[in-house]
C-alpha cells in the first residue's frame, strides 16, 4: 500500500486540497469527486465527532483523493482515533515547540518510531498488512501558526518523524497582528521555508484564494490548503442567487 500523497511529493508535484467542515460523509463523497489531491477532515473547527469523522474518512478511502485529518488537539487518543479510522495523514494544529512535535510523532507511529497502540480498525479498509507499512506511509503534518512557532521552526522541523509543516496564515496573522497579505507573513514564511529546506521537510501553506499562489510560489511549497466545503457551498450559492437576480431584473 502506498500513500498517494507521498508518491506525488516524491515526484516534486505540488499538491492541493481542501477541508471538510460540514460534518457530513455525503459532502466528503461529493468533494472527493472534485479533483483535489487530498481532503482534510477537520475536527478542530468542524462539527465532527469520532463517529462522523470516521464516516467521512471512509467515504474518501475508495476514491482517488487521499483522506487526511486534523485533530482538535495534540493528544495520543485523538491522533489514534483518526488513524484507526483510516486517515493516511494527520495534521496537528498549534505546534509551538520541538517537545510538542515529538509528542505528535510518538502518537502517530507504531514502535519503534512511536508508541501508537495497535488496533484492528484500520485493517478493515487498508488490509491485514496495514501495521507493516503504516509507519512508512502515514504523513505527519505539524502546523506552525504563531510567532513563537516561527521562531522555533528550526528546532521543530528537526524532529525525526515530522514529514511536513503547514503554515496557517490565518492564525499566524492574528498572532502577529497583521493582515493575511502583510509583508510580515511573507517574512515568516521565508523563515519557515528555509528551515523546512534545511531539514528535508515539506512546506505547506494555507491560502485564502487561488491568486495567493502567485505570491508564495517563490517558496516552492509542496502543498496548498484552500477553502472548505462550507465556504465553497456558500460561495456557489451566492453566485447562483446573484446570477438569477440579474437574469430576472431584480
Amino acid at each position: 500500500m502506498h500513500n498517494p500523497m507521498r508518491t506525488l511529493l516524491s515526484a516534486k508535484t505540488t499538491l492541493f486540497g481542501s477541508t471538510l467542515m460540514l460534518g457530513s460523509a455525503r459532502s466528503a463523497e461529493i468533494m472527493a469527486r472534485c479533483g483535489f489531491d487530498f481532503l482534510m477532515v477537520d475536527m478542530q473547527h468542524g462539527p465532527f465527532d469520532k463517529a462522523t469523522a470516521t464516516d467521512a474518512i471512509r467515504a474518501l478511502v475508495p476514491g482517488p483523493t487521499t483522506a487526511i485529518a486534523r485533530v482538535a488537539e495534540n493528544s495520543p487518543g485523538a491522533i489514534n482515533d483518526l488513524l484507526d479510522a483510516g486517515a493516511m495523514g494527520i495534521v496537528v494544529p498549534m505546534v509551538n515547540s520541538p517537545e510538542e512535535a515529538q509528542a505528535a510523532v510518538a502518537a502517530a507511529f507504531y514502535p519503534p518510531k512511536g508508541v501508537r497502540s495497535r488496533g484492528g480498525s484500520a485493517t478493515a479498509i487498508h488490509g491485514d498488512d496495514y501495521h507493516a507499512w503504516a509507519n512508512d506511509e502515514i504523513l505527519l503534518v505539524v502546523m506552525l501558526e504563531t510567532a513563537r512557532a516561527v521562531d522555533r521552526a528550526d528546532e521543530i522541523l528537526a524532529v525525526p518523524g515530522v514529514d511536513m509543516c503547514l503554515v496557517g496564515t490565518s492564525d499566524l496573522s492574528l498572532d502577529i497582528g497583521c493582515a493575511r497579505d502583510d509583508d510580515a507573513i511573507g517574512e515568516a514564511l521565508a523563515r519557515v521555508a528555509a528551515a523546512a529546506n534545511r531539514h528535508g521537510v515539506g512546506l505547506g501553506i494555507g491560502i485564502g484564494a487561488v491568486a495567493d499562489t502567485a505570491k508564495w510560489q517563490r517558496f516552492d511549497p509542496a502543498l496548498y490548503l484552500i477553502s472548505h466545503d462550507h465556504g465553497l457551498l456558500k460561495t456557489a450559492g451566492h453566485h447562483l442567487a446573484d446570477d438569477l437576480r440579474r437574469a430576472v431584473g431584480r
